[in-house]
């Protein structure tokens, strides 16, 4: 009887250790709530793009997959997130109308979701067909999630009027078809300037929304744009930062995702990044003639040390 006394009391005492432990495996967000499963939802800069890691998989286009040093990595190791339970869906090329396509099912997008997002992103597999099949999952992981983080808005700046470009550039050798094709090029055009001034707030809101309506409790953690621009001096070593000069767009940007703040029924929370470093900070590297992106030319993405930044400025906002 003593015997089987000291078994159990050892048991009790082994059983007590391991849910101590398990307990402590996990996270608590800013209002005492466990954070066990992780989403994480952006563009290039969350997918990590130009770290090593990144590099290794030899891809210019890579789509979900968890990138050693991404700030998303970093933010899941700080808070003590299984494996298993982070999840990126992240790709270069995604814009805000890019993630509602995978949150609404009545929602595809404009002209480049449509034709030339594969192009664009580097993924000629990637188009609207493979989104449209993403989202059982996606959607049903987003709704178990604790706390969701949301990277988005750089490639609304640009990637409509790439788009619009493209539309154009089809027709190069045919003017007549450009001609009669004129009334598409320009509603393009000023759809492409929309998006760059005014639009990302109306779809901010309707991404915010729907995320709410897939997991009303769910922790909603929206990382702000920086200025990859704000230390290009023209010219450059002038000491004139006229690329400062945009800070009133990604202000802009900011400002929409401040708004959904203090609601009173949801857990919003905004992370302003605005030192984040990049890998080119003068405009010598877009005027060296090597292509966007590659290798040597202009690359508005964050460093190692960029990444390092973004993610302890989630953490410390979420006090983790």
């Amino acid at each position: 009887m003593k015997a089987s006394k000291k078994i159990f009391a050892v048991l009790l005492a082994v059983l007590m250790i391991i849910s101590c432990v398990a307990v402590s495996a996990f996270a608590y967000d800013r209002n005492g709530k466990k954070v066990e499963k992780l989403v994480v939802l952006g563009d290039s800069i969350a997918a990590g793009f130009s770290l090593p890691d990144y590099d290794s998989y030899g891809q210019y286009c890579l789509q979900n997959v968890r990138v050693k040093g991404s700030f998303g990595d970093l933010v899941a190791d700080g808070l003590g997130i299984a494996p298993q339970n982070y999840t990126p869906y992240v790709s270069p090329g995604f814009r805000t109308k890019e993630l509602r396509v995978f949150l609404e099912n009545n929602y595809e997008g404009d002209f480049v979701t449509q034709n030339f997002i594969g192009a664009l992103s580097g993924n000629e597999a990637y188009n609207l067909d493979v989104m449209k099949a993403a989202r059982p999952e996606m959607q049903k992981t987003i709704a178990e999630a604790d706390m969701v983080i949301v990277e988005i808005g750089f490639n609304d700046t640009w990637l409509t009027t790439m788009g619009t470009f493209t539309d154009f550039s089809m027709t190069t050798n045919d003017p007549v078809n450009r001609i009669l094709n004129s009334p598409r090029y320009i509603y393009e055009l000023e759809q492409a300037l929309y998006d760059t001034i005014a639009g990302f707030g109306e779809q901010f809101n309707a991404i915010v929304n729907d995320i709410y309506a897939l997991n009303p409790d769910v922790t909603l953690v929206a990382v702000g744009c920086y200025n990859p621009f704000k230390d290009w001096t023209i010219p450059d070593g002038s000491g004139l930062y006229l690329g400062q000069l945009l800070n009133f767009e990604y202000n802009n940007f900011n400002n929409a995702m401040k708004s959904h703040l203090n609601d009173g029924v949801h857990d919003f929370v905004f992370v302003d990044v605005p030192n984040t470093e990049v890998v080119s900070n003068t405009v010598n590297d877009l005027l060296s003639g090597i292509p966007a992106l590659q290798k040597g030319g202009w690359d508005p993405h964050p460093t190692a040390a960029g990444h390092v930044y973004i993610a302890n400025q989630i953490l410390d906002t979420l006090g983790a």
